[in-house]
């Protein structure tokens, strides 16, 4: 697999077509969506992503990280994960990719770049270990 990191060769090779696994992701993009709302009637000037973009940066997330009965913890993990992947100490063009086309998820038509992703994952991230203190 020419020009894909060793984490998204890995990523590609997970079984993320089957029912069950597809059906992980939508209800943790689904809960974040929801979270993106709350968080944003307290943060009204955070940049609010849409919900392509948040279908994009959860199915780029790899799938044990949602495979947890706890979906606090499930939400943790993929904010953390995000968070480390979307640093730009660590950030690596092309570990987020579009989940419709084959094709980095930054620059994209949004104007949601890899900043504005990393802060609401730090807001969200923040907001939900203060929910649950």
């Amino acid at each position: 697999m020419r020009g894909l990191s060793t984490s998204q060769h890995h990523r590609v090779h997970e079984p993320t077509t089957t029912y069950s696994a597809n059906n992980r992701y939508r209800q943790v993009a689904r809960i974040i969506k929801h979270l993106r709302d709350e968080i944003h009637a307290i943060q009204p000037r955070l940049a609010k992503p849409t919900t392509a973009m948040i279908d994009h940066l959860v199915f780029n997330c790899p799938l044990h990280l949602l495979q947890q009965d706890d979906w606090q913890k499930v939400i943790i993990d993929v904010l953390e994960y995000m968070i480390e992947h979307l640093d730009p100490l660590n950030y690596q063009e092309d570990l987020f990719t579009r989940c419709d086309r084959p094709q980095p998820l930054f620059p994209n038509e949004e104007l949601f770049d890899q900043q504005d992703s990393l802060i609401f994952a730090q807001a969200l991230l923040l907001h939900q270990r203060e929910a649950f203190e």
